[in-house]
């Protein structure tokens, strides 16, 4: 699986490495993690996150971020994006996503969009590249560790969710025998939550609205929400998780307004398939959290995801 990889890096001597926009601690984690990598290799790589604010309680437990190279994108000979499965989501920041492209992923509705691409229907790209690195002989350090166990640990709920395995678990021992400080990562961030958080929670609370008998969730939020709140939206990622977490609720939607648009984020419990709702709307993603962007107006987009979501529930419950 890694073999044309292992010549593309191979060739190399430059790399650039990108992910999606508003990086969550899967991008996060695993991007630094395989820059890591390569820069152990002998190659000079960074990775560039476009306009995000590097103030989110994930970036600050990233490690290794001081060890990467001083080099451009422009001046990289192979550019890789991870954990994107839309050429329209990477974050490029200005740069040209062009030449010797590698994309790594583990999203089921990857759209192809690279030279090499690999996806593995994975809980986390942060397995696939742990697999990656062992693969190109690269010796996990403690920073290395720590990042593939923050994008491991953010895109699995902390290990609760049912995408986790058994081979999540090996693998996350692994990580701790090479000195991954996974009692710091838990603490600060799944456990600290700031006063601005809650005051957003609050607001969210308020938004909440319930149909068939309970079992499914609507739950809308604005940009003036999250200005009253004074947070960004980067520091309240998991946010997205709130409908699914009431007693009875098996699939919920989460309505974000941005600009002119809408982001919607779709989460599951146990029995529907979010993923293909997503792609009705243009959007992908996973079986149990999927998502999608509209410019329908908020009424009609509630109304057309109520209606999916009741449609999607009546064959299941």
């Amino acid at each position: 699986m890694f073999k044309k990889l292992k010549k593309m890096i191979g060739k190399a001597n430059k790399i650039a490495v990108f992910t999606h926009e508003n990086p969550d601690g899967d991008a996060l984690g695993s991007s630094y993690a395989f820059a890591l990598g390569l820069i152990a290799l002998g190659k000079q790589a960074n990775v560039f996150l476009g306009d995000f604010k590097k103030d989110t309680k994930e970036y600050r437990e990233i490690c290794g971020k001081d060890m990467m190279s001083d080099i451009s994108p422009e001046e990289c000979d192979l550019l890789v994006a991870l954990d994107c499965a839309d050429f329209n989501r990477v974050s490029l920041g200005g740069a040209e996503f062009k030449g010797k492209t590698v994309a790594i992923d583990h999203h089921i509705t990857h759209k192809p969009y690279a030279e090499e691409t690999i996806v593995v229907d994975a809980p986390a790209t942060g397995e696939i590249v742990f697999d990656t690195l062992k693969a190109l002989k690269v010796k996990i350090t403690p920073e290395i560790a720590s990042n593939i166990y923050i994008a491991i640990a953010c895109d699995t709920g902390n290990f609760k969710y049912s995408s986790v395995t058994p081979k999540t678990h090996r693998i996350v021992a692994d990580l701790i025998e090479s000195g991954a400080d996974f009692a710091k990562i838990s603490r600060e961030v799944f456990y600290k939550l700031t006063k601005e958080y809650l005051d957003l929670y609050e607001t969210a609370l308020t938004r909440l609205e319930f149909f068939s008998e309970g079992k499914g969730c609507i739950m809308y939020l604005c940009d003036e929400d999250f200005e009253k709140a004074k947070i960004d939206e980067n520091g309240a990622g998991d946010i997205v998780t709130l409908p699914t977490k009431i007693v009875g609720v098996e699939v919920g939607a989460y309505i974000r307004k941005r600009g002119d648009g809408f982001k919607v984020s779709l989460r599951s419990n146990e029995f529907i398939d979010v993923s293909k709702i997503a792609e009705g709307y243009g959007g992908g993603g996973h079986i149990r959290a999927a998502g999608f962007s509209s410019e329908l107006s908020i009424d009609e987009l509630k109304a057309s995801v109520k209606k999916s979501l009741e449609e999607a529930l009546l064959k299941v419950m």
